[in-house]
């Protein structure tokens, strides 16, 4: 990346509009960053105040149209200059602690994902020794997923770090759920139907647990042998399911068919276009998302933009493409999972996203001065002059970066009321 042109100027000719460095530690400075566009005469006054003679301006990143503007509004009195300082650092103090209630809430977030996941794998293990409890286990699951979205209209998805090879059966059947879940509430689909979505997700891959532990862990490509093999686990979990009393016929239908493609290339049964069941499609899409972000190989993941890219392309006639296009706007064009750059330069990773304001999404952002536990979140509506320059791929930023943000291999998706 070029640097940025950049000179030295005394604090007295500052103009509002100009990119300036404070080149200060974030604990020395009541702004919210180091390297900011002076967006008020008070702020000048403010940096004054810290006693600073001269400070680094980017000349190429600074309005120049509003600097001139701005030398024949009144200048707030130098009395007030301590007032106004004071302020900024009640302000910037009140950033903080929403920060770290955020950071509180995508902990509980984070432990839901868990405890759910658990629930998956007793639930899964249940299905062939009690049916009863089992299905007593996913009808509570279910109901409490689907009701979130039914009642939250204003519903969040949030990213959950799995860490390294700790992406599971049962992490990615709750991500499916997930997934489908907000993709179904795009398309009005509620109540006995988006419940019946919802415990068809969930069960979607239950039939791996009949197959040989070798081939259902098995990273690298399967022989066609196995590939054969590993295919039988649609109809074998639909029989396994079909072994409980009253389970609907929506969900036997989901659970079998959720490889089947529009263009008639799935399996098991090859069928194509209209026999496929919505809501076995929507189940599809969700299945085909995870499966790029946490494949079988760690090293082959795909970060979530380029997922969503690889979907309208590869998957152009595989999947329905009315349901792909509303999948991609729903976890919007900066999708949780994504490493960002933003136009001042600095890098964050997208941590949720607010499906009625897809561009400015919240971002923890990377900051050495400021301990990884206690990073600051933001929101990015909340600042108008930050906005997402650019999604950035594996080794396009250090591994500083990469550690500080606690970025994973590993994904998990789960939501949370706005």
């Amino acid at each position: 990346m070029a640097e940025k042109r950049k000179i030295k100027l005394p604090v007295e000719k500052l103009l509002v509009g100009f990119m300036v460095d404070l080149e200060l530690s974030w604990t020395k400075h009541p702004f919210l960053f180091s390297k900011f566009k002076i967006s008020s005469k008070s702020d000048i006054l403010v940096i004054k105040q810290l006693g600073l003679r001269e400070v680094t301006v980017f000349p190429d990143q600074s309005d120049i149209e509003v600097a001139q503007k701005s030398q024949k509004e009144a200048t707030p009195s130098k009395e007030n200059s301590k007032q106004l300082t004071d302020e900024k650092w009640q302000e910037k103090n009140s950033k903080l602690e929403n920060a770290d209630k955020y950071r509180k809430q995508r902990s509980g977030v984070a432990k839901k994902y868990k405890e759910q996941a658990a629930k998956v794998r007793k639930l899964t293990a249940e299905l062939k020794t009690e049916p009863a409890n089992a299905i007593r286990d996913a009808a509570g699951l279910v109901d409490g997923l689907a009701s979130d979205f039914e009642n939250q209209k204003e519903i969040m998805t949030n990213l959950v770090n799995l860490g390294t090879g700790h992406h599971t059966m049962y992490n990615h059947c709750i991500n499916v759920t997930i997934l489908s879940l907000s993709l179904a509430a795009t398309r009005g689909i509620e109540g006995d139907k988006l419940r019946q979505l919802a415990r068809g997700a969930l069960l979607h891959d239950v039939g791996k647990v009949e197959l040989p532990g070798p081939i259902v862990n098995k990273t690298s490509q399967l022989t066609p042998a196995e590939v054969g093999v590993y295919q039988q686990h649609a109809p074998l979990g639909r029989k396994l399911c079909e072994l409980v009393e009253g389970m609907p016929q929506d969900v036997l239908k989901i659970i079998e068919l959720h490889h089947e493609f529009v263009d008639g290339s799935g399996f098991p049964h090859k069928i194509k276009g209209e026999e496929i069941p919505e809501l076995v499609k929507i189940v599809s899409v969700a299945n085909t998302y995870d499966n790029l972000c946490n494949p079988r190989d760690p090293n082959k993941a795909m970060t979530p933009k380029i997922a969503l890219a690889t979907m309208y392309s590869r998957f152009k006639d595989k999947l329905d493409n009315k349901l792909v296009q509303s999948f991609i706007s729903t976890l919007g064009v900066f999708p949780p999972g994504s490493v960002v750059s933003l136009n001042d330069e600095s890098i964050g990773l997208v941590v949720s996203v607010d499906p009625s304001d897809m561009l400015n999404p919240q971002v923890l952002l990377y900051n050495p001065d400021i301990p990884p536990l206690q990073a600051l979140i933001i929101n990015l509506n909340e600042h108008a002059d930050l906005k997402i320059a650019k999604v950035l791929k594996p080794g396009e930023y250090p591994k500083r970066v990469y550690e500080y943000l606690g970025i994973e291999d590993r994904i998990g998706f789960m939501t949370s009321q706005k």
